[in-house]
């Protein structure tokens, strides 16, 4: 039995490695009298960092998103940093001391007095989480303003994620390129770190809309759903649902020359 354990470990670590398309959700409950200040710090001083490591090729993305209702007691800010390799898992942690040291060599002396008594605000950190990208649909450019996370906690991570990519990537693939859906880009991830059953979520699927509105009034038209698919995916998950799904809305990122842009108030 140990050994059969073992084999489905490497084998989950196999199929991880081999894909090699890591992020990290970093996720705050910011006080909504503190949020200002927050946003300040991200956009003058911390995005600055973020967009010399993805110059220097040492991530590949960095975004901040905010949550659009849900409960008080729930993270209301997360941070996607893209990681891409193993290699940048590594290597982002001792390129991010040089980094710090070039932007703020940069700035103004008296502007980085008010920011550094600024950054002395509490962090609130809840949770951090490393993903590997597994299936994807559509295109993930910056025409999307809001994303909808729908966190599952599989009795079989593989096995899900097999079902998104045999039944669900087609069915958006098709449906978004004919535009019978406002949805512009669906994927899925797997978390790597951390993981078990003391945690919620294991898996996740992602749909990414322009409009707000979209999400809720997402067809233009009838389509069949893959139902068989449905009832494979609703067997490994509990009570066929998933745990939950939140709603986020871009508010800050960078672009892929590290220019940082706002969609916040």
């Amino acid at each position: 039995m140990k050994r059969v354990l073992l084999l489905i470990v490497l084998c989950f670590y196999s199929m991880t490695y081999a894909q090699e398309n890591l992020f990290t959700y970093d996720y705050r409950n910011v006080p909504q009298e503190e949020m200002d200040v927050f946003m300040a710090n991200e956009a003058e001083y911390w995005s600055k960092i973020h967009a010399n490591l993805l110059k220097k090729g040492k991530i590949t993305g960095w975004a901040l998103c905010t949550r659009v209702g849900g409960l008080a007691s729930e993270p209301n800010v997360y941070f996607f940093i893209g990681t891409g390799s193993y290699e940048n898992l590594d290597n982002g942690f001792d390129g991010w001391a040089e980094a710090e040291k070039e932007v703020r060599s940069t700035m103004d002396t008296e502007k980085l007095k008010l920011i550094d008594e600024r950054l002395k605000q509490d962090k609130f950190r809840v949770g951090n989480v490393l993903l590997s990208r597994s299936s994807s649909a559509g295109s993930s450019g910056d025409e999307w303003n809001y994303l909808v996370h729908n966190y599952t906690n599989s009795t079989d991570v593989g096995a899900f994620l097999d079902l998104q990519e045999k039944y669900f990537k087609p069915f958006f693939e098709k449906n978004i390129k004919e535009k019978n859906t406002k949805q512009v880009y669906w994927n899925t991830a797997s978390v790597l770190s951390p993981r078990g059953h003391g945690y919620n979520w294991n898996c996740y699927t992602v749909d990414f809309f322009k409009n707000y509105s979209d999400i809720f009034n997402a067809w233009n038209k009838e389509v069949i759903w893959p139902e068989e698919g449905m009832t494979e995916a609703g067997k490994l998950m509990k009570d066929q649902s998933f745990y939950k799904s939140v709603v986020w809305r871009k508010a800050m990122w960078l672009d892929s020359d590290g220019n940082l842009k706002t969609f916040w108030d």
